[in-house]
């Protein structure tokens, strides 16, 4: 199993600075959001758009946590485990079981299978945009910011505990932003996003750096929301194949925030959660 080097530095923080750099951190992805972005604004096809986006998204974002880290911490940015990209075989495989393991459950439940007719051009555009919008740049760019550099502050300061389960609050009270919800989906969502949370910085301390947790992030992006598969309670026609779920049940299909809080994605966390757990217990005992 290919884990990384450890770090030894030391980051002497008190409270007010480990939350000014939490809060550094979050700047930098919105800011870094916000300019790639313009992309979008672009008369190109959707695809090489959300190319450009994400190379901005990555590279600005790469470089400002990089800057922030040497010129006003002076840390290193293998410091907070981004490092030369290297995932490990365990983690590769269960970036492809979990989200497909999580579609096949969703889809033994009630519901109806749709292939939509589209052309090659608009299936490319969809693969490309699954690719790149929703699986390499925000899975690479969040786990830099809450399982490299944010998890890392919290660590300084407040320990290791806090720091898997800090982020992975933060993490889930973001996505809270811009959704209509009722107070049950409220608590759906902050359960699931926690809990997902917790298991991307559980594979980040396993595996010693970012890169395989963001590699398990992505291929759930990709996956999950990249409109190839669309679970939901709603047909879509934007999705290469669609499956609506018939459940009337919130905990099922995860209320108006849509599956990935529903109670069988976040079993599937919880399954890779105790997979980390148990590797780490292992590791502990050589």
């Amino acid at each position: 199993m290919c884990k990384q080097k450890e770090t030894n530095v030391r980051v002497n923080l008190n409270r007010s600075k480990a939350l000014r750099h939490i809060i550094t951190g979050i700047g930098i992805l919105i800011f870094s959001s916000v300019i790639g972005s313009i992309a979008y604004s672009l008369p190109l096809p959707e695809g090489i758009m959300a190319f450009l986006n994400c190379v901005i998204y990555v590279g600005i974002t790469y470089g400002l946590i990089k800057l922030y880290c040497e010129k006003v911490i002076h840390i290193k940015l293998e410091d907070c485990r981004i490092t030369k990209p290297k995932v490990s075989p365990v983690w590769a495989l269960c970036a492809l079981l979990l989200p497909v393991g999580v579609s096949c459950a969703l889809m033994c439940t009630t519901g109806i299978f749709v292939a939509n007719s589209m052309n090659v051009s608009k299936i490319t555009n969809i693969i490309l945009v699954a690719l790149f919008g929703a699986g390499i740049s925000a899975g690479v760019v969040e786990e830099m910011v809450f399982r490299g550099f944010i998890m890392r502050m919290v660590e300084e300061r407040w320990g290791r505990f806090a720091a898997v389960i800090v982020p992975s609050v933060i993490f889930a009270l973001l996505h809270i932003i811009n959704i209509d919800m009722n107070l049950r989906d409220i608590i759906l969502l902050l359960i699931a996003g926690t809990s997902v949370g917790i298991m991307f910085s559980l594979i980040v301390y396993q595996s010693g750096s970012i890169w395989s947790s963001a590699l398990v992030h992505g291929m759930w992006n990709f996956i999950m929301i990249g409109d190839i598969l669309d679970i939901n309670i709603k047909h879509n026609t934007e999705a290469i194949f669609s499956y609506k779920m018939l459940s009337k049940s919130a905990i099922l299909t995860g209320g108006s925030f849509g599956v990935e809080s529903s109670i069988i994605a976040v079993i599937g966390y919880w399954i890779v959660i105790m997979v980390a757990l148990l590797l780490l217990h292992n590791e502990g005992e050589q």
